[in-house]
């Protein structure tokens, strides 16, 4: 296993170096009042994440969802990096870094300030794999 490798930027659009890093993954932290964006050498998916509060995320956010074409499935995931497991929204979408402001300030509406959640856009390969563990709450209409 290779070393973790974590960088953190300001919200804006990746960076040329982020976006050739194809072996890495790159995922956005939404956390009240900035976003970070954070790469992974390595990500595992463990498998859903499902609850009281996660059912009422998961239909607050298929409404949202609803509305965007380019978002064909949505996933809440355990997933686990080097530094441990953490819950993520995977997006089978393209990178938006608008879509995260959105979905942060939705997330911050149900769960409040201190709270973060990951959003990880899924490569194909990367959606094989948690389709395996998890099975999405949201399908492009």
């Amino acid at each position: 296993m290779r070393a973790p490798r974590r960088a953190s930027i300001c919200a804006a659009p990746l960076s040329a170096s982020v976006r050739r890093q194809r072996e890495t993954s790159v995922f956005w932290r939404k956390r009240k009042p900035e976003t970070e964006v954070h790469v992974q050498p390595t990500v595992r998916f463990v498998g859903e994440q499902d609850g009281e509060p996660e059912r009422l995320l998961k239909k607050a956010l298929v409404a949202e969802l609803r509305v965007l074409p380019e978002v064909k499935r949505a996933y809440l995931a355990r997933v686990e990096y080097p530094d441990g497991i953490h819950v993520a929204l995977c997006l089978a979408a393209p990178e938006d870094p608008s879509l995260v402001a959105r979905i942060g300030l939705l997330f911050s509406e149900i769960f409040g300030r201190p709270e973060h959640l990951d959003i990880l856009f899924l490569r194909p390969a990367q959606e094989t794999e948690l389709q395996r563990v998890c099975a999405p709450f949201h399908h492009e209409s």
